[in-house]
């Protein structure tokens, strides 16, 4: 069983001890005329909503939820993520790159003919790991694509990719 589900059970056992406590103490103040007990079976019947307040709220607005998906996802999931150059560009600023470049690579998996992560994961393969190699199998690929990359990049591999040879 998992955590969640035994979560789950526990707050409904909880809450309806704290109903069942609550529905005790009206019983019992009113057959005993004790008003004092009427009123703490308020707070007490508040506790017991709380406690299975996630699982109600989840169940009330399943159906709604379901609607708003069917209205803007009408055929399932996104087939890709959406494009978001941002991310890599925040990773760099922050000096991030192995994390930069983990984005640049994925997108480049769904966006195979974005330019720009092209050239940034090129500079970061030569300039920050020192990996010519990966960089110029990035060159490759992306004129296998026909693609146009900046030729400062380009030449920027390629002189990497020399130096890395010609060093012992």
């Amino acid at each position: 069983m998992s955590n969640e589900t035994k979560s789950t059970i526990l707050r409904w056992m909880v809450g309806w001890a704290f109903f069942g406590f609550a529905g005790w103490c009206i019983e019992r103040g009113t057959r005993i005329d004790d008003f004092g007990l009427v009123l703490c079976s308020i707070p007490l019947f508040l506790l017991g909503a709380i406690a299975i307040w996630r699982t109600i709220f989840y169940v009330a607005t399943r159906p709604f939820m379901l609607l708003v998906d069917s209205l803007f996802f009408p055929g399932g999931e996104l087939a890709k993520p959406v494009l978001n150059l941002k991310l890599p560009r925040y990773y760099i600023e922050q000096d991030r790159f192995d994390e930069a470049l983990i984005e640049y690579k994925r997108i480049l998996k769904h966006y195979p003919d974005e330019v720009e992560a092209y050239e940034k994961a090129i500079w970061l393969y030569v300039t920050i790991f020192e990996e010519p190699a990966q960089a110029r199998r990035l060159l490759a690929r992306a004129k296998r694509r026909n693609l146009t990359l900046d030729e400062a990049v380009v030449r920027h591999a390629k002189d990497g990719f020399r130096l890395k040879q010609k060093t012992p």
